[in-house]
């Protein structure tokens, strides 16, 4: 460093050191660092792999700085040396190519509401967003107040773990939740957004948008803590099923037409993308035995109108069916793998004792139903490119009398 830069360095009211890339050797520490190892009579150590507590082979200076100088790591939590103590910091990396500058900030107990202020430079725009903070080690949630009041209760009341997070999200979204914040922090993720509906304290849902990132990791890029907000979407969601509502739908079976459900489809496509969320798509042939075309008109029509029906009442409410020719469905599913859409298909097609003789007495026969599958993004990137992937898939069922194929 020069003299100036050194001066300015020691002076920084924030802890500091520097540390060298090529050898985690620490090659100066400011006034505010030394002072807290004075504080125990002692003094800083001189490489990284000293100072670390929590270092191994696994979280070596030679693997921490390469995901710094990647950008993979911009802050994370450590244990750090002093004297006999282990002191939990948050270190925050500025990568320098010769030297790394590191920032230290004490985080054994971190402040909501400064938080609140500072975290991220978290925006929270919407007046009815509400800010939590998650220790992933602890499970331990931290709830602002706009919590509290957008579920209507006390803040005493509001969820302090994950597990009583999850018991007021509503039964049909909670697994989706819980898998999505679990692959969130099995890929080591930034961003995540989701939408589910949330149990208020007068037992009424409302739908919420949730938005988290990830604050602090470890050493070995493992998310320590996630930021987020929830907000208050219930009138957005209000509109969207009004909007549904006056979609053009089929006249016969009262499903999207084609042209109404790409516009859905495009949408969740979408959402995949910015997400990294599997997305699954299916062609329903209804008559892949051609048994209808022995029908009349009238009793062809109320056999795709049973099929169509027994199909809606099935599928899950995230998931979107269209019916897009005479006798095929198209039906798309959201955040869901090729294993899962095959185990919810088989639920869908293969009727109970029950429900076989009712779709007996609507003309039809469960066994002429052959499902087409693609995915997103192995069988193809757009709508279209899907939709035909789905409708080989088909074929090569049809051909090979399978009532599922996967393309």
């Amino acid at each position: 460093m020069t003299n100036i830069f050194e001066t300015a360095f020691q002076h920084m009211p924030t802890p500091a050191f520097v540390i060298e890339s090529s050898t985690g050797k620490i090659l100066s520490c400011n006034n505010g660092f030394t002072a807290l190892f004075e504080n125990f009579h002692t003094t800083p150590a001189a490489s990284w792999d000293q100072l670390c507590a929590d270092s191994n082979p696994e979280k070596s200076w030679d693997q921490l700085h390469g995901n710094i100088k990647s950008g993979k790591i911009l802050r994370c939590q450590s244990l750090i040396k002093i004297a006999d103590k282990r002191i939990n910091m948050q270190l925050e990396f500025q990568y320098l190519e010769d030297s790394v500058l590191v920032c230290v900030y004490n985080t054994d107990h971190m402040d909501l509401s400064a938080a609140e202020n500072t975290l991220l430079q978290f925006a929270l725009a919407e007046s009815s967003a509400g800010l939590w903070l998650w220790e992933t080690d602890s499970n331990l949630i931290s709830c602002s107040k706009s919590i509290a009041t957008l579920l209507g209760c006390s803040t005493d009341q509001t969820p302090t773990s994950t597990i009583e997070w999850h018991q007021r999200v509503h039964p049909d979204d909670a697994p989706r939740l819980d898998r999505f914040i679990q692959e969130h922090i099995e890929h080591k993720q930034e961003y995540y957004e989701i939408e589910y509906r949330f149990r208020k304290e007068d037992s009424s849902y409302i739908w919420v948008k949730e938005r988290g990132k990830t604050y602090s990791k470890t050493t070995d890029g493992s998310i320590k803590q996630i930021v987020g907000f929830i907000v208050d979407i219930s009138h957005q969601k209000a509109l969207e099923e009004h909007l549904r509502n006056q979609a053009t739908l089929d006249e016969l079976t009262g499903l999207l037409t084609r042209t109404s459900a790409i516009i859905h489809f495009k949408k969740q496509l979408g959402l995949a993308k910015r997400q990294y969320t599997p997305l699954t798509m299916a062609k329903i042939h209804l008559d892949a035995n051609d048994q209808l075309s022995s029908l009349s008109m009238e009793d062809r029509n109320i056999a795709i109108q049973t099929s169509a029906r027994y199909l809606f009442k099935k599928m899950r409410e995230s998931d979107i069916l269209a019916r897009v020719e005479s006798n095929k469905l198209l039906l798309l599913l959201p955040n869901t793998s090729v294993k899962d859409a095959v185990n919810r298909l088989n639920y869908m097609i293969n009727p109970t004792d029950e429900e076989a003789i009712t779709l007996s007495q609507g003309n039809v026969d469960p066994m002429n139903f052959c499902v087409g599958i693609a995915t997103f993004p192995e069988d193809g990137d757009t709508i279209e490119e899907l939709a035909e992937s789905a409708n080989e898939a088909v074929q090569t069922g049809q051909a090979k009398q399978q009532k599922i194929a996967v393309n």
